[in-house]
């Protein structure tokens, strides 16, 4: 006998769906929202519908924002001609906050992935190079995650835009492979951006 609310079931199988999710890490989010006071998770749900409907890539870098061109890109302040690439906008704001890289970013919206059937074609970067065309871009900052995956990616991106007169550089490894950068702290990420290394 099958106790379990239908319910209940398909929130699981929902959340289980999201990338980093497995079956046991969606059945505790599921019960963590059935254990907030009722008024609590209302405001939540509200907060995601509006999020949903207010938050989209940046038309120019692909970075999550709720205007048309996000601030960093709208920004007279940023160098254009220097991008960093990332694999999502958490890791370009969490390069934002060392306070270290005056450039503007480009998010891919994730990394080369066979595995899960993520090819060049799905991540953000035609529109890279028509940045570097437009803004006759002079260094690009390949920042994605020191993981298999974001090794592949910076490659594959090395190989495409090495035939452009750019310096093409990669963040020195001051971060521990494996891990990711949003859950690095600003020290390790300002001593990274610091000592990058051209490939």
């Amino acid at each position: 006998m099958n106790y379990i609310p239908d319910i209940l079931k398909k929130v699981i199988e929902d959340i289980s769906n999201l990338p980093g999710y497995g079956e046991k890490s969606a059945q505790r989010l599921a019960i963590n929202l059935l254990k907030l006071p009722r008024g609590e998770a209302v405001d939540l749900i509200k907060h995601i519908a509006q999020m949903l409907d207010k938050i989209h890539p940046c038309k120019e870098c692909g970075i999550y924002t709720d205007q048309e061109i996000c601030p960093i890109c709208s920004s007279e302040e940023r160098d254009k001609t220097h991008i960093c690439v990332v694999e999502e906008s958490f890791d370009a704001y969490a390069i934002e906050k060392t306070g270290k890289f005056k450039g503007v970013y480009h998010v891919l919206g994730g990394r080369l992935s066979p595995l899960e059937g993520i090819g060049p074609e799905k991540l953000n970067i035609k529109t890279l190079i028509e940045r570097i065309k437009k803004y006759q871009v002079k260094e690009v900052i390949i920042a994605t995650n020191p993981t298999v995956e974001g090794e592949a990616t910076g490659n594959y991106i090395y190989n495409l835009l090495k035939k452009y007169p750019l310096n093409i550089t990669r963040l020195a490894y001051g971060l521990p492979f494996g891990s990711v950068l949003e859950n690095a702290d600003d020290f390790t990420l300002s001593k990274a951006l610091e000592y990058r290394v051209k490939i």
